[in-house]
């Protein structure tokens, strides 16, 4: 059983299998990524450690809404996807990457139409590096393991 004793702390550094926590006490914490309860960390993400001799916990701490009316610096949510990789690298980035859905699928609708209609400027240029990151990004060590590719507001999540 794990003992009470929490820190509030920052993800600093997420490089492959570990993440690197920075904590309050300035002491920076190193652990794997399955010691994570929640999925898709991220650099910046507010968390609580849990800590015994044996195991180490740690919780992403959720954003309170605040109570203050709207003064343009509300809460934020980001839009997540999730994706099957295998589908969005062949089928959306190299099958109809020149019609724009690999934009279209990552959430990225204005980026798509300028592919869709401006696209063939480049003369494949562009759709064979949108291909080549897509591939990197889903089979290099980001996602290497998982079925799913994930985007954020757009963007790889890893």
């Amino acid at each position: 059983m794990l003992n009470r004793k929490e820190k509030m702390s920052e993800i600093v550094n997420i490089t492959g299998s570990k993440v690197s926590i920075g904590m309050d006490n300035g002491e920076i914490v190193t652990v794997p990524i399955a010691s994570l309860n929640f999925a898709n960390p991220a650099v910046g993400d507010e968390v609580k450690v849990y800590r015994n001799d044996k195991e180490t916990i740690v919780k992403r701490i959720e954003a309170k809404p605040s109570s203050a009316p709207h003064s343009g610096q509300g809460s934020y949510h980001a839009k997540e996807i999730k994706i099957n990789k295998h589908i969005f690298v062949w089928v959306g980035a190299f099958f109809l990457s020149g019609l724009g859905v690999d934009r279209f699928m990552r959430g990225q609708i204005g980026i798509g139409i300028c592919k869709l209609l401006f696209g063939w400027i480049t003369g494949g240029i562009w759709h064979l590096i949108d291909w080549i990151i897509a591939l990197v990004k889903a089979y290099g060590s980001a996602f290497g393991n998982d079925e799913d590719i994930v985007f954020i507001n757009g963007k790889y999540a890893r």
